[in-house]
């Protein structure tokens, strides 16, 4: 169903409505999942930029031969020197102070090696050697070589007296020298080859022998000071010892003669091991007490029936039993008789006697109980009472001995480090005639044959590999921040649009562009015989049926009524249009090409048509639509509307009802309209012919319109609802290799020239019949 005019006119007033969040939930999303590259984009990039990447060869490439070129050559004089750890020999601190030492091999070696780089040990080269003397030496050098400079005060040969060490030309030979000493261990042995670079190889050779054997006599030299210091340092405590020895031993003497102590470690164990058996007796005491007063506590506490010893006494247990049975006969008796009967009174004088007995008995095993509580009490008071004095004598012993034995073992402790320090002193004195050393050469330096350097294949090679690392670092950073689109992959990818086309580069009547722009400006108003703007070669023509093909299979139904625009100017929309419109004549379609772009019409000239009547003159009603309606010279089926003259007020004149009702009479008559607008970022005109078209197609020039440019005019098309088609990708140089290496299938299989003969025009003729049976 086909909308009146009134009914776009109404939509596009209700799109001024929409509210923000209704276009944010319309709009697509700016940022898509990244692609993992693979290694042929890097390499499409490094071709793209190879220029880059050749400049930075080049340079980097010269810079390494001029200056290997002009280094001199450099040889080496080696030395193998053999170092072998050792450890300390004079003072041996397991006996003196029983502390074990520790050698470690890798510190120890390391400590080797800087000594053979030290300053000290340089100066002495360069002092015996006279290196000072050498330009080679005395000169500074900046830029990496490459400048030298000489000293203040240049050496005189004459001047045959030691040198001053504080002068710049002394201090730059002894620089120049630790830059030219090398040390290298042998892994894994105790071998190190020292060597030496020189532009003389008489002269390298003679250093590096002569920096071995000094540091072998310096190696000597430390040991024979570090001896004589030893052996110094032990007299002056040889005899500290001593003294310390003599008063130690006269304090131990004074001590044991003031407190008869003759024997004291055996009297000290005397008096323990009686304090022991004192402990002893007191705790068995202790113990019996504790018993002997549970049975006390029983007797104070009336108790005495329940006492063991009552309850095992047979006497009494044998009295017990004769009084119950006198019990009995008593109340046998008393039960016939009365209490005063004769027969009764007998036996209760016998039961009265009887337990008078009884009780006899109990007192006395109470009264021994009692008694035997009081003996253990009174023995253990009398142990208790020993115990302390035994500790007291211990205690005084002990506190006697303490003091002897802290001056004994002052005694034993001097007398052993006297003895130690005489041994070690002997020693030393000894170790002192020897001058043997853990340092030899295995092999002297010999005369170098040949230089070492510059390695001339080694420099060049490396200045390849320099240069194309920085040329392609520098390739990457370049398309870093290129932020323009270049191939349909990436339309597709960071604008999540489809890719209609891809439309190379062309030539118009002479110019390099194919921006309408580029055009002559000056184009008279009458007909001319030619479109110079429609393409005849056979890569333009057949890009432009690609094109064709993608928007009619872009979508159904097929849009007849579509805008044709772009983000910002220049990007070739009025051209693509007018291309796209004479292709789609070759299917017979009738189509017409309508200049909206009131702000700088082009489609007059880019067909050769003259701009009046115009599309600007039907708006105000002074031409009649079919007046405007002009037939583009030799292209069967295309009629174009050209602007007009230029309005004032263009929007106003877009918004109006009419423009709506003239493009829906165009669609009714003609298979398709093109609408040529103005670009989107520019003005507000290609908005509101959004609302009036079927559909729309962005046009954005490659290499040159970055994406958040057209993504920012996609959005404004999604807020005018309209239709994206998808992006036609102009201005492609398809002879360029950094293109036609990505996309490859646009040449290779369905390459341009494919079907065409020498001429150019066989295949067109019948792809295009083609296409019209089957559009038909």
């Amino acid at each position: 169903m086909e909308e009146t005019p009134t009914t776009q006119l109404d939509r596009f007033h209700s799109l001024s409505r929409i509210s923000p969040e209704s276009l944010q939930e319309r709009a697509i999303l700016d940022v898509s999942p990244e692609e993992v590259p693979h290694l042929i984009d890097y390499w499409q990039v490094a071709l793209k930029r190879r220029w880059t990447v050749l400049t930075c060869l080049v340079v980097v490439f010269v810079t390494v031969v001029i200056g290997t070129l002009k280094q001199k050559p450099i040889y080496e004089g080696k030395v193998l020197v053999e170092i072998n750890p050792e450890e300390p020999s004079v003072v041996n601190f397991r006996e003196v102070a029983q502390v074990a030492p520790t050698v470690d091999v890798d510190s120890y070696r390391e400590t080797q090696y800087k000594i053979l780089t030290s300053r000290s040990l340089a100066e002495h080269v360069v002092r015996d050697l006279q290196l000072y003397r050498y330009p080679e030496f005395y000169k500074g050098h900046m830029f990496f070589g490459l400048i030298e400079t000489n000293p203040a005060k240049i050496p005189s040969p004459k001047d045959l007296g030691p040198p001053d060490a504080s002068s710049d030309a002394f201090r730059a030979s002894v620089g120049n020298f630790l830059k030219s000493v090398d040390v290298s261990p042998v892994r894994r042995s105790n071998l190190v080859e020292l060597s030496f670079d020189c532009t003389n190889p008489q002269l390298a050779a003679r250093v590096a022998n002569r920096l071995a054997d000094l540091y072998i006599e310096q190696n000597l030299q430390v040991k024979w000071d570090e001896t004589q210091k030893a052996s110094e340092w032990l007299r002056g405590r040889l005899t500290e010892m001593k003294a310390n020895l003599e008063k130690s031993e006269d304090k131990l003497q004074a001590y044991a003669q003031a407190n008869n102590i003759l024997y004291i470690n055996e009297k000290q164990n005397m008096v323990t091991e009686r304090l022991d058996q004192l402990l002893n007796e007191y705790t068995k005491a202790q113990s019996d007490r504790y018993q002997k007063q549970s049975l006390y506590s029983q007797v104070e506490a009336g108790q005495v029936q329940n006492l063991p010893a009552v309850l095992n006494n047979r006497l009494i247990q044998d009295l017990e039993e004769k009084r119950i049975d006198l019990d009995k006969q008593y109340a046998e008796i008393t039960t016939w008789v009365k209490p005063n009967y004769p027969r009764a009174r007998q036996v209760k004088k016998q039961m009265n006697a009887l337990q008078s007995k009884i009780d006899e008995e109990k007192e006395a095993v109470t009264q021994n109980i009692v008694d035997d509580y009081h003996a253990a009490e009174a023995r253990e008071k009398y142990l208790a009472k020993a115990v302390e004095d035994q500790k007291a004598e211990v205690n005084d012993t002990a506190q006697r001995s303490i003091q002897y034995n802290i001056l004994k073992r002052d005694v034993d402790s001097n007398k052993q480090l006297y003895e130690g320090l005489l041994q070690r002193l002997k020693e030393a004195q000894v170790s002192a005639g020897l001058k043997a050393s853990n340092i030899r050469i295995v092999d002297s330096a010999e005369v170098p044959k040949g230089p070492v350097k510059p390695r001339v294949l080694l420099n060049l090679a490396l200045g390849i590999i320099l240069g194309l690392g920085a040329g392609i670092g520098l390739a990457f950073f370049q398309e870093y921040l290129d932020k323009t689109l270049k191939t349909p992959d990436e339309v597709e990818r960071l604008l999540r649009l489809p890719s209609l086309g891809v439309l190379p580069k062309f030539h118009l009547n002479g110019a390099s562009s194919v921006d309408e722009d580029s055009l002559a400006p000056a184009v008279p108003d009458e007909v001319v015989s030619t479109a110079p703007s429609i393409q005849t070669t056979p890569e333009s023509i057949e890009a432009f049926r690609s094109l064709r093909t993608s928007i009619l299979l872009s979508a159904s139904p097929v849009p007849k009524l579509i805008l044709v625009t772009s983000a910002l100017p220049g990007e070739g929309k009025t051209t693509t249009a007018v291309n796209l419109g004479a292709t789609l004549t070759s299917l017979g379609s009738r189509v017409v090409i309508v200049d909206c772009d009131m702000r700088r019409p082009s489609c007059h000239r880019s067909l050769g048509v003259q701009n009046s009547p115009g599309f600007v003159q039907c708006l105000t009603g002074r031409v009649a639509l079919r007046e405007a309606i002009l037939a583009v010279p030799g292209i069967a089926n295309l009629s174009v509307i050209p602007c007009g003259p230029i309005p004032p007020n263009p929007a106003e004149i877009l918004s109006s009802p009419l423009a709506g009702e003239l493009l829906t009479n165009l669609r009714a008559e003609f298979d398709y309209v093109l609408v040529d607008s103005p670009p989107l970022l520019s003005v507000a005109d290609s908005r509101i012919l959004a609302t009036l078209t079927d559909a729309a197609v962005l046009v954005a020039r490659a290499f040159e319109t970055p994406y958040d440019i057209v993504r920012r005019a996609r959005s404004l098309l999604y807020s005018a609802d309209a239709r994206i088609l998808g992006v036609a990708l102009n201005g492609v140089d398809i002879g360029q290799d950094s293109y036609t290496g990505v996309h490859a299938a646009y040449r290779q299989g369905h390459g341009y020239g494919y079907g065409y003969g020498s001429n150019g025009d066989h295949g067109a003729s019948d792809e295009s019949v083609a296409l019209s049976n089957g559009n038909r």
